[in-house]
């Protein structure tokens, strides 16, 4: 009977140490980062009454048998499971998601805490708000160069983030430009399409590139080219020989705008790129005007004074049909005493046409209009159309032939003003209108001096060609900033340039520039006369200033500002212009304003310039058996010789988990499962007692049998 009392007594001492755990479960349900116990258990000894025997010959085995002597408590384990998050807003509170472990020092010791719901003493310090201990990591120090590094190789410390820190000033040494500059700025290439008197459609393709002797002026040179056509353009070169006719498939001018994209001033040029004052583009066709050698209506001489002119449009009918002919080289003769003759030559240019008329005395105007008004046949053809004006009908035409005549027909009128519209001049409703696109882009950044003096510079770039672009730096009032070289080498010049992008729109050179005295792109970086790497200007000296006519005195007490650019962030694509200055490493001088956590433990301040700099981290801490940990109170933890060294370093890595901040781990403690458990402990601890009551029974039963 002794046994079974003893056993329940074990029993009903293991259920108490159970709802002791319990109950102190749930009195920490609220404890920000605490973890649960549990409780196991497991028998204890067992007197054997028969030992049980093996099978042999033709008897079986028996097993053994045994009486328990009741149960002893196995284990009690810390569940180190994850609580669930609760926002605090605060900025010292801190989450950690994960393993990890947060590391208090007292001075001498180390101790380790789930407890993120840190505060600041009066010196800056972060501390356990209830215990004082200081919470452990890096403290950002100021190198050389006046930057905050936080060094995780070095040994942890407490973590002080003092108010009134300040940032010292620093000078901008380079800026970085990024995003995309408009492959489609400028005026873009646009074709027209007319018709020849003979039908056939003409496309005139019209070029357009940047003015590279006038980079400040909204300037283009285009070009106009005819394209899969015989035609050729009229264009009136009074070179080699002044008056001479030549024709081409190509001929080109200059067009200014104005910042809109109007159209100031259209010309085209002659052979030697001089300005033409006639700004209608023509062709050779046979519906044009008959023209001399230089371009001008024919002037008949006659025995008046004032010369007969030849008007009208050749036209020559084969049968019922029209036939075209080539517009060039066209000859009317009168060098034969009363006789008339016209040479043409089929569109071709192969077969040679000529109509003769002979009249009974000298040629005179009227009889040239009356021929000429009911047609010269040659027995295949008849040629009509042709007139003189300006002169008396009886006055007469000296012997004289007129060689290399053109039939010129106008074509296209340029604009004289609004947008670069291309028309017709023989069907108004047909034009063109070229896209315009501002090939001026600006962008800005304020630049430092060494005493926290801030410049702002302007960056400007203006669109050469299809793939490149010149760019120059100047303050805000214009003053030109200077060159600096890629090898670090200051000059006098303007700091200016050009780049490139290939095909694929990514940056292919940056230190082109334009030679000053062809305007043409000096592509060539070996001679050591490149376009500039950056910027410079002193501060302290008269004409690099900000107002070119402070005294040096009054200026500013800094040293030089040289500043290097890194284009290799540009782009350029068919896309809205985006480029900016996206980084540049000055700053002024600020004083700490706020700081913030971010998720892997960097304390981040942010200063009155605008500016944040990292000021310290903090450590984490995990371990290999995290339930081997000694509880000490105060929600902290102790290392024990089963719980493995601690493995500090940041979060995020190493398995210490990232850091939520603005928040704290909530217990991890169920009260559904507790208030389970804590009704088995009840049940056990009745149950238990109940044996020990029936044992006594027995035993009182047992010692009646005296009586």
């Amino acid at each position: 009977m002794l046994r079974s009392m003893y056993s329940g007594i074990t029993g009903m001492r293991n259920f108490q140490n159970q709802l002791d755990i319990v109950a102190n479960n749930i009195a920490n349900v609220n404890t920000v980062g605490f973890k649960g116990s549990r409780a196991t258990f497991q028998t204890t000894l067992f007197q054997t009454l028969n030992a049980g025997n093996a099978p042999q010959n033709q008897l079986g085995g028996t097993n053994p048998m045994q009486i328990g002597l009741g149960s002893q408590m196995a284990s009690i384990d810390q569940i180190m499971t994850q609580g669930s998050p609760m926002a605090t807003g605060k900025a010292t509170d801190m989450m950690i998601q994960g393993e990890g472990f947060f590391i208090l020092s007292d001075g001498t010791g180390q101790y380790y805490t789930r407890a993120g719901n840190f505060t600041r003493d009066h010196n800056g310090y972060f501390v356990d708000p209830a215990s004082g201990m200081k919470l452990q990591g890096w403290t950002a120090k100021i190198n050389v160069d006046g930057e905050r590094v936080i060094d995780t190789n070095d040994p942890i410390g407490d973590i002080q983030i003092s108010s009134g820190q300040i940032m010292p000033a620093k000078q901008t040494t380079f800026v970085r430009l990024a995003h995309n500059l408009n492959a489609g700025a400028g005026i873009q290439d646009t074709t027209i399409v007319v018709k020849s008197s003979s039908g056939e459609n003409i496309p005139v393709k019209f070029s357009f590139k940047r003015d590279l002797t006038n980079l400040n002026q909204n300037a283009y040179i285009w070009e106009a080219e005819i394209l899969g056509s015989d035609y050729n353009f009229s264009v009136f070169d009074p070179t080699p020989a002044p008056g001479s006719l030549t024709s081409s498939n190509t001929m080109n001018g200059r067009v200014v705008l104005d910042d809109n994209g109007n159209v100031v001033n259209w010309v085209n040029y002659d052979a030697d790129e001089g300005p033409l004052s006639d700004s209608k583009i023509s062709i050779f066709d046979t519906k044009g005007n008959i023209v001399g050698s230089n371009g001008d209506p024919v002037k008949i001489s006659t025995s008046d004074p004032n010369d007969a002119t030849l008007a009208g449009t050749i036209k020559v009918v084969e049968g019922t049909e029209e036939i075209y002919y080539d517009p060039e080289d066209i000859k009317i003769d009168f060098s034969t005493p009363n006789q008339v003759q016209i040479t043409l030559k089929k569109s071709d240019g192969t077969t040679p046409m000529t109509f003769t008329k002979t009249f009974t005395g000298p040629v005179t105007v009227g009889d040239f209009n009356d021929t000429l008004s009911l047609g010269i046949d040659n027995g295949s053809q008849t040629l009509s159309g042709l007139r003189l004006t300006g002169g008396s009908a009886g006055d007469t035409i000296d012997t004289i032939t007129y060689s290399d005549l053109k039939s010129v027909r106008e074509i296209i009128q340029p604009p004289s003003g609004g947008s670069i519209r291309l028309a017709d001049l023989n069907n108004p409703t047909n034009f063109a209108e070229a896209t315009y696109i501002n090939p001026n882009v600006t962008t800005s950044t304020v630049v430092y001096d060494s005493l926290g003096n801030p410049y702002n510079v302007y960056l400007k770039f203006t669109k050469i060609n299809a793939n490149t672009w010149y760019w120059k730096a100047e303050l805000e009032d214009g003053t030109p900033l200077y060159k600096n070289t890629a090898d670090g080498v200051q000059s006098d010049e303007p700091a200016e340039g050009v780049i490139a992008f290939d095909s694929n729109g990514n940056i292919a050179a940056t230190q082109w520039r334009i030679d000053p005295t062809t305007g043409s792109i000096d592509q060539t970086i070996d001679d050591g006369n490149n376009g500039s790497a950056g910027f410079w200007f002193d501060p302290n000296k008269l004409g690099a200033a900000l107002n070119p006519n402070v005294d040096p005195q009054s200026a500013a007490g800094a040293g030089a500002v040289n500043v290097t650019i890194n284009f290799q962030g540009l782009s350029q694509f068919y896309a809205p212009n985006s480029v900016a200055v996206t980084e540049q490493d000055g700053n002024a001088q600020g004083t700490l304003d706020s700081f913030s956590i971010n998720t892997n433990g960097q304390i981040i301040g942010t200063f009155t310039n605008g500016l944040t700099a990292a000021l310290g981290q903090v450590a984490l801490a995990s371990f290999n058996n995290p339930e081997g940990l000694y509880a000490v109170g105060n929600s902290m933890y102790s290392m024990s010789s089963n719980s493995g060294l601690p493995q500090i370093g940041v979060s995020g890595v190493g398995g210490r988990g990232t850091i939520n901040p603005g928040a704290l781990e909530m217990s991890n403690v169920d009260l559904a499962e507790e208030f389970t458990n804590m009704i088995i402990a009840q049940r056990g601890f009745q149950a238990n007692s109940r044996s020990i009551t029936t044992a006594d029974q027995i035993l009182n039963e047992l010692v009646n049998i005296k009586r």
